[in-house]
């Protein structure tokens, strides 16, 4: 099961292979934070489940129009402190605003990843298909280790990636 965190550093590559496109913050919102639902479930003392967020329905329909408005509003309201955050963590960013769709597409693809991703190493993921079907028939052991290592793979790629990045240079030439 791939933990929280690795869902957005799998495809973090993409960011630093076309930062004019790929905004990070809704690649990470988008991948990760529908892993709070486990955790508002384990916080009332049941167990730690992935529920009805984590099936392809709310993922690709509710979910992104939730994330990319947040993302957009908050884009437009802390511009300033996500760029120092994104140079503080040596990011290099070319900006801290992009455009809705872009924002909302990254937001459709992080819901879709992070549900693909979990129905090959989550058993009890019953609403992976609902409403045309209960359960989860995608899980299986070679399909765990092989979900696990691809995300590895990928995460050491991405990490590669930010390792090497250099500053993007505007081009000021109007």
């Amino acid at each position: 099961m791939p933990i929280t965190p690795l869902h957005t550093l799998a495809f973090l590559f993409l960011y630093f292979k076309d930062k004019r496109r790929f905004d990070p913050l809704a690649l990470t919102v988008s991948t990760t934070f529908i892993d709070l639902e486990p955790l508002y479930y384990s916080l009332l003392g049941e167990p730690l489940d992935h529920r009805f967020w984590h099936g392809f329905t709310l993922a690709l329909t509710i979910y992104p129009v939730l994330i990319a408005v947040g993302v957009y509003v908050a884009e437009h309201l802390f511009e300033g402190k996500l760029l120092t955050v994104y140079g503080r963590l040596g990011l290099n960013p070319v900006g801290a605003k992009y455009p809705f769709l872009n924002i909302y597409l990254l937001s459709l693809f992080g819901g879709f990843s992070h549900i693909f991703l979990d129905m090959f190493t989550h058993p009890e993921m019953f609403w992976v298909l609902y409403p045309f079907a209960f359960g989860n028939s995608f899980y299986n052991w070679w399909g765990a280790m092989a979900v696990e290592v691809a995300v590895i793979l990928l995460s050491i790629y991405s990490l590669s990636c930010w390792l090497k990045d250099k500053p993007v240079k505007l081009n000021t030439d109007s």
